[in-house]
């Protein structure tokens, strides 16, 4: 039996029911230590094989707790800045805050619920800030792996990192509701997949990223890294978001080319005709007015709230606008030139309808002036939306 079979042995041995001491013990006493990728093999072979992908992010924590401290490390040769170096330093600054904020705070709660109330709700508040952690591993780290053909692992810390983050808001909103017994049947649960993603993140994410990352991938990922955000590092020497970018702006990337579309951006690609279509099914009507004050484009979707046609290309901003508005959009154009503003709003009611039309400055990433946006969009229906929907609501 290959070694990755074994390994998913074990985990189907737990997933069974098997007292975890039992199958630890059994493990360790088999393997001296366990590639990173062959972890990787056995949860992706799990899912291939047809277990739910829900059974396999329930055994996440499991898998935690079996390879904890038996899995190959290499020595960090990540320089100070570097995403992966980060990445580690925010695991050391969250058990950090568990170990000297969270968990004073939880036991002064246990000991008394209403006095321990306003400090533990802090903590909890200040402890969500994993999300962002979370969050560039899954938007930044992730597609690298999937690209590589490791698919198995993203899917399942996907999953526990949102088990984390909902059991967290749980947690925080039964202590603020006063609910002491849902807080402290949920904490525990909570602080072991916590702890048991960190694990995860250090012995078996770490390597995989090593090895399938390279280095012109870790510069498009710093690059990125900053509009996420960063959590429990900031006065960690070398992790900090400064070092970060300062690492980001040292090596910086040039844009991947991903392949042979003839529209080629920093944030991905388009044929013709989908850039076409894409920008006719935007919600909003767009119009570019250019730096030369002339029409350059408009999108042309199907229910424009206001009619336009071709003719109006290259025609020149004052000759769209009817006198009695004219200096009124010359003083917004001039000031977009100026710099004096960024953005104006306008809305209208007619026949039942709420028409919202906006005017943004495009500018370059040096701050020069490349022209107007305008974006109109009727929104009588979003006006009425209450509560929220989301992709997980019934």
């Amino acid at each position: 039996m290959e070694r990755k079979d074994r390994v998913k042995h074990y985990i189907k041995l737990v997933s069974d029911g098997r007292p975890m001491e039992e199958v630890r013990a059994q493990f360790r006493s088999e393997f001296r230590d366990v590639p990173a990728e062959e972890i990787a093999a056995a949860e992706g072979q799990l899912m291939e094989e047809g277990m739910k992908l829900q059974e396999v992010q329930q055994l996440c924590d499991v898998h935690a707790a079996i390879f904890e401290g038996a899995v190959q490390q290499q020595d960090c040769g990540e320089s100070a800045g570097h995403p992966l170096f980060v990445f580690s330093k925010e695991n050391e600054g969250l058990r950090a805050f568990i170990d000297k904020e969270l968990a004073p705070a939880w036991e002064y709660y246990t000991a008394s619920p209403e006095k321990g109330q306003d400090a533990l709700k802090a903590a909890l508040e200040a402890l969500y800030k994993v999300d962002r952690h979370y969050a560039r591993k899954e938007n930044l780290f992730f597609p690298y792996l999937e690209k590589a053909g490791v698919t198995g692992p993203p899917k399942v810390m996907w999953g526990v990192d949102d088990e984390i983050r909902e059991l967290i808001k749980r947690v925080t909103m039964a202590v603020s509701q006063k609910d002491a017994a849902d807080a402290k049947a949920n904490y525990p649960i909570m602080m072991d997949k916590l702890t048991g993603m960190i694990t995860k993140e250090e012995e078996i994410l770490r390597p995989l990223l090593r090895q399938h990352v390279s280095d012109d991938n870790w510069k498009v990922i710093a690059a990125e890294s900053a509009q996420i955000g960063f959590a429990f590092a900031q006065d960690v020497e070398g992790a900090s978001p400064s070092d970060a970018k300062r690492w980001a702006q040292k090596e910086s990337a040039a844009p991947e080319k991903r392949n042979e579309a003839p529209i080629q951006l920093p944030s991905g690609f388009f044929e013709k005709e989908e850039l076409r279509q894409v920008l006719n099914t935007l919600p909003s009507d767009i119009t570019f007015v250019g730096a030369d004050d002339t029409v350059h484009f408009f999108s042309e979707q199907k229910n424009r709230v206001f009619p336009r046609t071709r003719t109006i290309v290259g025609r020149r901003v004052e000759d769209c606008h009817p006198p009695k508005s004219l200096k009124r959009v010359e003083a917004l154009v001039q000031a977009f030139k100026d710099g004096t503003k960024d953005a104006e709003n306008f809305w209208i009611q007619r026949g039942g309808k709420f028409i919202l039309i906006r005017y943004f400055a495009v500018r370059d990433d040096e701050g020069t002036y490349l022209g107007v946006l305008e974006c109109t969009e009727e929104i009588s229906e979003l006006r009425s939306l209450e509560g929220e929907k989301t992709l997980m609501s019934d």
